[in-house]
């Protein structure tokens, strides 16, 4: 292999060795059962030379029933170590370590911006994280229960093969030496192919995710076939790269590692005769010299199969790696403040781009600056793409922006530990973007807090005109959804949304087109209800109909990232600037 590929191994296997620091006092344990299990293997494979030397020497009755006493005692011994081993692998590595993958991957994908979530496919991480997962343990089982055994099993039958046929011992490290090197030059070969296989994967996995998501897309436009015959020929080329690494290794590699043994059987068989007739070997000795020799050359194939699975494995393993491994955002802030009351929010000249560098042309904020006092309500107004979400991103920090300062309760966002200070907001987003979970109603209304009693879920979900429908389902709140809330409609998610906000009972309450999916009669319910919803909160409610905010205290109109206008809902009327425009625009419709 070369130098590259056989150090990005290196690199996988030292950053999951790193990785799983809390399981390294169970790895030490294990090698040391390792070393006495294999010792006594070592010790078994004397026994018919032991059974040879005994009768040469003609002992007495007794002391076969002795050896047969021992080697009873021995066996019961051994099977209880080897259920111990297995035990201590199942119960103290593989489980365990499972769980512990697959927690810290949730725990990643739960600590990383907005951002990053936007530039990956969701389907893609799951079937990285999933396939990572069981690849890292087929290489942490195949370590412990094959190759580190395995490594001990041939350091230690070298040590009595050395001292009975130094020859022997000596050849069989040459082969090893070879057999190595056959395998490293294998998957070097190997490693592109696998690493175009794990590509197709990835984009099956994520295609079968959209076909399964987008179901009614898919059905309504007649183009289940077309998905199929996509998914056949994503599959026709992934067997044919497997077919490709799987020719290298049968006729290539394999039929080199026969040759090498075949060959140095036939050496090894004739040192032996050299041995016996020179009087350096007896019969006894022979037999376990053949014992441990033929020991040493299926541990070769053990060798080669272990790399060869391990190596196969890594490609996966290493975009695991990529996963958990991967930098998180680090949070500037570590501080708090006791919030008593509602609470203010303060813009200045607040720059962002989602590249990453702001600049006036390509920047989705610019130089914003807004004044909202605790308790107020503002609106934010404007043509779609005017920055009006993206405010809201800025505020709860999940995004940082470039230039300017953000002010909660008097203390910059800089400063505000990101997890404490969106404990602050309840959010409503716009139809599309409410997740609801596959769960019952109840489960989806007391997400944000699942300790609420029945009468605060069924108070919050009645102010979000929700609560009639409820209890018209078979089961009531106990009823389940779906996935994503398949059983419900556009403007039902939204109410469950905006009771899920409700019940949260947060000091600032941002609400982003919170009612741009439900009908007029359960949105003048709504509205109705409002005042009682924002009753000692400050509200920031992004929308597109006008008509729901003209009673807002301020109204802030934006366009292309920049605020161009702002005062309530008649003097922006009477101003006959864009929000005029919009006005009389939806009057007209």
């Amino acid at each position: 292999m070369s130098g590259s590929t056989l150090t990005k191994e290196k690199l996988m296997f030292g950053k999951l060795f790193t990785l799983l620091r809390p399981f390294h006092q169970v790895f030490a344990t294990l090698i040391l059962m390792a070393f006495v299990y294999e010792g006594g293997q070592i010790l078994g494979s004397y026994l018919v030379s032991l059974i040879v030397r005994l009768f040469e020497l003609q002992v007495q009755f007794l002391v076969w029933v002795f050896v047969a006493f021992c080697l009873s005692a021995y066996n019961e011994g051994f099977m209880r170590f080897d259920n111990a081993w297995d035990w201590h692998i199942i119960a103290k590595q593989s489980h365990p370590i499972y769980k512990f993958l697959k927690v810290s991957a949730l725990k990643k994908f739960l600590a990383m911006p907005i951002t990053w979530h936007q530039r990956h496919n969701s389907g893609t991480l799951v079937g990285q994280v999933s396939d990572g997962v069981w690849k890292a343990l087929e290489i942490i089982d195949q370590l412990s229960w094959e190759f580190m055994p395995t490594t001990i099993q041939t350091f230690l039958s070298l040590i009595p093969l050395f001292y009975f046929s130094p020859w022997t011992a000596a050849l069989s490290l040459l082969a090893y030496c070879l057999f190595i090197a056959l395998t490293l030059k294998g998957e070097k070969e190997k490693q592109p192919i696998r690493k175009r296989r794990h590509d197709l994967y990835e984009r099956e996995w994520g295609l079968m995710v959209q076909a399964v998501q987008g179901h009614e897309t898919v059905t309504m436009f007649g183009q289940q076939d077309r998905l199929q015959e996509d998914q056949q020929k994503l599959h026709d080329e992934i067997i044919g790269e497997a077919f490709s690494e799987h020719r290298l290794g049968v006729f290539k590699y394999n039929r080199a590692r026969i040759r090498i043994l075949t060959t140095l059987r036939l050496v090894v068989y004739g040192v032996w005769v050299f041995q016996l007739s020179t009087g350096q070997l007896d019969v006894a000795n022979l037999i376990f010299v053949s014992v441990l020799t033929e020991k040493l050359f299926n541990s070769f194939w053990r060798f080669a199969r272990l790399a060869d699975q391990v190596f196969r494995s890594s490609e996966g393993v290493n975009r695991l790696l990529d996963v958990i491994l991967e930098p998180e955002p680090v949070d500037t802030g570590a501080e708090a403040v006791e919030v008593l009351a509602p609470v203010g929010i303060r813009l200045k000249q607040v720059c962002f781009a989602y590249s990453g560098d702001y600049d006036k042309n390509g920047g989705a904020l610019h130089d914003l600056s807004l004044d909202i006092e605790p308790g107020q309500m503002v609106a934010l107004v404007g043509p779609s793409g005017a920055g009006k979400t993206t405010v809201r991103k800025v505020v709860t920090k999940q995004i940082p922006f470039q230039n300017g300062s953000i002010e909660v309760a008097g203390l910059d966002i800089s400063r505000w530990n990101g997890e404490k200070l969106r404990r602050l907001f309840s959010y409503v987003p716009q139809g599309d973007d409410v997740y609801i979970w596959d769960e019952d109603v109840r489960y989806n209304i007391a997400f944000p807090r699942p300790d609420a009693g029945s009468e605060e879920v069924e108070q919050a979900a009645r102010l979000a005109g929700i609560h009639d429908f409820i209890m018209t389902l078979e089961k009531g709140y106990q009823t389940l959804v779906g996935e994503r809330g398949v059983r419900l409609s556009g403007g039902q998610k939204q109410r469950v949304a905006l009771a899920r906000a409700i019940l949260a009972d947060r000091p600032i309450l941002i609400l982003d087109e919170a009612t741009s999916a439900v009908d007029s009669i359960t949105e003048d319910e709504i509205q109705t209800n409002m005042r009682q919803i924002l009753t000692g909160k400050t509200a920031i409610v992004i929308a597109h109909r006008l008509s729901t905010i003209k009673n807002a205290d301020k109204i802030v109109v934006m366009d292309d990232g920049r605020k161009v206008e702002e005062g309530t809902h008649q003097e922006l009327v009477n101003n006959n600037g864009l929000y005029a425009k919009m006005v009389a625009l939806q009057t007209s419709q």
